[in-house]
């Protein structure tokens, strides 16, 4: 999952998802299009659940196993890519303010 410590790096993320996954971003792009904040957010939500998710697998098994499987390995990387993705047309549509997101010491955990 993302460790960002500070909002510089957010900018970084947004722009790398589309370098790295140019046809996903372009995907959710279009989906968005279709829909309302309220919908966008809710999808960022569910993006930001399920990259957590596959973190935890892919911690617990590599705790249990010494590696996590390939399948799990690949299914993080996409849903941290995925959640980027969201991210990316959160912030394009207004609806991430960089000061929500730190308002404290620069870190988000």
């Amino acid at each position: 999952m993302f460790n960002i410590s500070n909002f510089d790096e957010i900018a970084g993320v947004s722009h790398g998802i589309e370098a790295i996954n140019p046809c996903m971003v372009a995907r959710i792009r279009r989906a968005a299009d279709s829909l309302n904040r309220y919908e966008i957010s809710a999808r960022l939500a569910d993006a930001v659940t399920e990259a957590a998710d596959a973190a935890h697998t892919r911690a617990w098994e590599e705790a249990q196993f010494g590696e996590a499987s390939a399948d799990t390995i690949v299914d993080c990387e996409y849903f941290d890519e995925l959640a980027a993705a969201w991210s990316l047309v959160a912030i394009e549509h207004q609806l991430i303010n960089p000061e929500t997101i730190l308002p404290h010491d620069g870190s988000v955990h």
